[in-house]
């Protein structure tokens, strides 16, 4: 079972705000892109008076930097999107062909995935994707969505090009890619593995990594060291998820370096905490949910005491949010 990762992250204070968009508008009356302008964040608004697939909180929309915002109206409805750190490259599946492209929002080039999405029954799988390497790479995983039907294996693709240069193993998603595309990381349930050209090689995850409670997942730091959190009581239904350890292991054994007890001031037992990534050779940002939707708070953490300081909160940039990614790291 692919471990529950929580996904958005820190943003620059000031983001503009933007209008709740409700009443339903015709096509060509909807907000159209700004050309030249990155992204500061993307959103599927939450309308109580939804009408069906074609209301307006079917599509995406991206407010920019410059505090305009306008909708991705040919993405598919309610599909998955991405952005890249700096807010240049959006990812997204784009409806009629069913193609995963990466729009350039500054240079305005739109550039499509060779790979097509296989189908069910006529209906294409849903991609998910995530921008890597500021929009160099794009990982790329699957939603089935129909019961019985197993996702296909996770790629990446070289966004220049459109091709696939990695499938990951079936049931593996990815931990780590290399800024030049050369090695990958991946992880399953019971271990993890180092790929490159010249093959294969998988270490079993130490035992308190197996467990259900090992939230998110195995974040590397390159040089040969990878941390986890470890929740307090995830298997009790979400009673308490809030971090209770972080476990450091050596990707070369696979062996623990550093188990130490996490006690973050996190009141709400509803707080799930993953590592966002590395901030020095022994501290991570742990990026922490709580209970109010969209509101995170980032902690960086050392793996050898546990010691932490708070690094930042982003809290929802407007209301009614269905779903909201950031253009941050």
């Amino acid at each position: 079972m692919r471990k529950l990762i929580v996904i958005a992250a820190v943003v620059a204070a000031g983001a503009a705000s933007v209008p709740l968009w409700t009443a339903a508008r015709a096509p060509d009356q909807r907000p159209r892109p700004v050309p030249g302008e990155a992204a500061a964040y993307a959103y599927l608004c939450d309308n109580a008076k939804d009408e069906g697939p074609h209301d307006e909180c079917a599509h995406w929309f991206v407010a920019t930097s410059g505090g305009r915002t306008w909708q991705l109206t040919d993405a598919v409805e309610r599909g998955y999107v991405d952005l890249t750190a700096d807010g240049r490259y959006l990812a997204y599946q784009r409806a009629g062909d069913g193609r995963l492209v990466v729009r350039d929002l500054v240079g305005g080039t739109v550039r499509a995935v060779q790979e097509a999405a296989p189908g069910v029954d006529g209906d294409r799988l849903a991609y998910r994707p995530m921008l890597l390497g500021k929009g160099r790479w794009l990982y790329v995983d699957y939603v089935a969505g129909w019961a019985g039907v197993d996702e296909p294996s996770s790629f990446v693709v070289d966004v220049a090009t459109g091709r696939t240069v990695w499938r990951l193993p079936r049931d593996s998603w990815l931990n780590r890619l290399d800024d030049d595309g050369s090695r990958l990381m991946v992880e399953d349930d019971k271990s993890f593995s180092v790929i490159d050209a010249s093959g294969t090689t998988t270490r079993p995850l130490p035992a308190r990594l197996r467990a259900v409670e090992a939230t998110g997942a195995l974040t590397p730091d390159g040089t040969g060291q990878a941390a986890q959190v470890v929740s307090r009581n995830f298997p009790a239904g979400g009673a308490d998820i809030r971090p209770a350890r972080l476990v450091t292991i050596d990707t070369g054994t696979g062996k623990a370096l550093h188990d130490v007890r996490l006690s973050l001031p996190l009141k709400d037992g509803a707080s799930m905490c993953d590592v966002s990534r590395w901030a020095s050779s022994r501290e991570v940002l742990l990026r922490c949910g709580t209970a109010e939707l969209f509101h995170e708070i980032t902690f960086r953490v050392d793996t050898r005491t546990g010691h932490y300081t708070k690094a930042g909160e982003t809290r929802p940039p407007r209301s009614h949010l269905f779903e909201l990614v950031w253009a941050a790291d």
